[in-house]
């Protein structure tokens, strides 16, 4: 572990520097003035996102904010993030029965037309803002999937924006925003259910409603509470992951124009961007009993991030690490991408989160986007998931 604790500043772009940085020199190190370690390498963190010694964070975000009791915990500590065990996998198994890859599969022509509308008043003007373009992709292929009218969309995407603060630290003034999304959130919601609950149709809340394990269904406050689950989980990741790729890609004019020659390589292409550019740092777990961490014995109660950033750049796993390989995945062996976690909480939104990136980066790239700013001043932000302010291109 490095000798000093690490500090990391709140710049996303920065920070992901200095995690790099870092990793480089140690395999873990202790975030200053807190009781999370970091652990950055490829073979190190693999084995730890499958080690029943390290489960979810529950609510130790809530402890720490004091936020022992309302309406927010109680829905957070309702989530399968939240919970472990018996509980855990009941939901889950519930849950992966209606929010399956097929389902996502089913929405990629879908999703190809919602990404040919989003990008079309580009085209028509000769340019903009990828990221505010892109924005409400990913929630409007969710509400679709899910059965939420898409005139909620616009409300939903400022909703959830709020909400989503409460997957990370979040300040008072971000407690108080996610307070005030959860109500109108519930309450549609709950709107949605009872409807779907009278008459079933074919979308994921409806085949919530009916999904069975050993007799066990979800109950109708459980239901309405994993479809938000779903929402804020699938909307911003995905969203800023749109943008991390994107912005990958626009400083690599000859990989879009291999994509547009050689199609075979699209999934190659998108899955190289997500390694070279993701959006999340990594996956948190926190300590369920004591467990060696990179020569470290960590206690119940502390926290660990198994850093995917670093790992996914990890030399002594991957070939030309720090380079954007565009057939890297066609090649044998390819390491497995780390990024949307494994074990009991491998993420259930990977297919569908995985077909909205592709679909968005196709219709894109089909217009050979040309980047405006200097990429090094482009600003960046972040929520759930880091991603840049603006990316202004002529088309």
């Amino acid at each position: 572990m490095q000798d000093a604790p690490m500090t990391l500043g709140p710049d996303p772009k920065c920070r992901a520097a200095s995690l790099r940085q870092i990793a480089a020199a140690s395999r873990s190190a202790r975030l200053a003035g807190s009781d999370t370690v970091y652990v950055f390498r490829y073979n190190d963190v693999q084995p730890l996102l499958h080690d029943s010694r390290l489960g979810g964070i529950g609510l130790h975000a809530f402890d720490q904010l004091g936020i022992d009791s309302g309406p927010l915990r109680d829905w957070y500590s309702g989530l399968m993030c939240t919970s472990e065990g018996l509980t855990h996998h009941g939901l889950r198994h519930l849950v992966a029965q209606a929010f399956s890859p097929v389902s996502a599969e089913r929405l990629r022509q879908h999703t190809a037309r919602i990404a040919i509308e989003a990008v079309r008043p580009l085209i028509d003007e000769g340019g903009g803002d990828l990221v505010t373009a892109t924005r409400d992709i990913p929630m409007r292929v969710l509400c679709q999937l899910l059965g939420v009218p898409s005139a909620l969309v616009p409300e939903f995407v400022r909703w959830i924006d709020d909400l989503s603060a409460v997957f990370g630290c979040m300040t008072a003034e971000q407690t108080a925003g996610a307070a005030a999304a959860l109500d109108p959130l519930l309450h549609c919601i709950g709107d949605i259910v009872a409807e779907r609950a009278a008459r079933p149709s074919d979308d994921v809340i409806s085949a919530l409603l009916a999904a069975e394990l050993d007799g066990r269904m979800l109950t109708r406050s459980e239901t309405i509470a994993t479809t938000l689950d779903l929402l804020v989980g699938g909307h911003d990741t995905t969203a800023s992951q749109i943008g991390c790729s994107l912005f990958a890609l626009l400083q690599r004019a000859d990989v879009m124009r291999l994509m547009l020659s050689d199609p075979d390589l699209l999934a190659s292409i998108v899955t190289e961007t997500v390694r070279l550019e993701p959006s999340m740092d990594g996956v948190l777990r926190a300590v369920v009993s004591a467990i060696d961490v990179c020569g470290d014995t960590m206690q119940p109660g502390s926290l660990v991030m198994l850093c995917t950033l670093t790992a996914n750049r990890d030399g002594s796993v991957w070939q030309e690490p720090d380079e954007f390989v565009p057939d890297r995945t066609v090649r044998t062996p390819t390491p497995r991408l780390l990024t949307f976690g494994a074990g009991a909480h491998y993420c259930l939104g990977t297919a569908l989160a995985t077909m909205t990136l592709t679909e968005t980066i196709r219709e894109v790239v089909t217009h050979m986007p040309v980047l405006l700013a200097d990429p090094d001043k482009i600003e960046w932000t972040s929520s759930l998931g880091r991603s840049p302010v603006c990316l202004p291109v002529a088309i």
